[in-house]
């Protein structure tokens, strides 16, 4: 095999190449270490530094990453209140009702939404279950006819 420039041309951007997903596609890339454990504790074998010619200190060495604790969802730990709509009641009406009530804090978003969603005119009279914790979609959702 005749080596030419071409050849280590495409060698070297093969392994830099490669370097580069390896780093995009690592498996501890973006996740957080859970309650303290270390990827070294789960074969018992201890890493080497990824440049052996540079000594890592121990006071360069990285910390583990903090456990990340998942959002709480608010539409499960409020409480649930009745809301009516009145019959007739249009889609601004039923967002100053919103508003006052406390279940929205925007009567703006909750109209756009509703434009957006196509929905003013598909709005129920009657009651409903609602908690104050429900995003301005998931009150349309509720609220439309179905």
């Amino acid at each position: 095999m005749k080596v030419t420039r071409s050849f280590w041309f495409g060698l070297g951007s093969g392994l830099i190449l490669s370097a580069m997903l390896m780093m995009v596609l690592s498996p501890l890339h973006g996740q957080a270490v859970v309650s303290g454990a270390s990827p070294q504790a789960d074969t018992g074998v201890q890493q080497e530094p990824l440049n052996p010619t540079v000594p890592v200190k121990p006071s360069e060495t990285t910390q583990p990453l903090q456990e990340v604790k998942p959002p709480v969802n608010q539409s499960t730990t409020s409480i649930e209140r009745q809301f009516v709509i009145p019959k007739g009641a249009s889609a601004e009406r039923i967002a100053d009702l919103l508003l006052a009530q406390g279940f929205i804090t925007d009567k703006e978003t909750f109209l756009v939404g509703a434009h957006h969603l196509g929905v003013e005119s598909r709005f129920s009279a009657g009651t409903f279950n609602l908690s104050a914790g429900l995003s301005p979609e998931e009150l349309i959702h509720r609220l439309i006819k179905k």
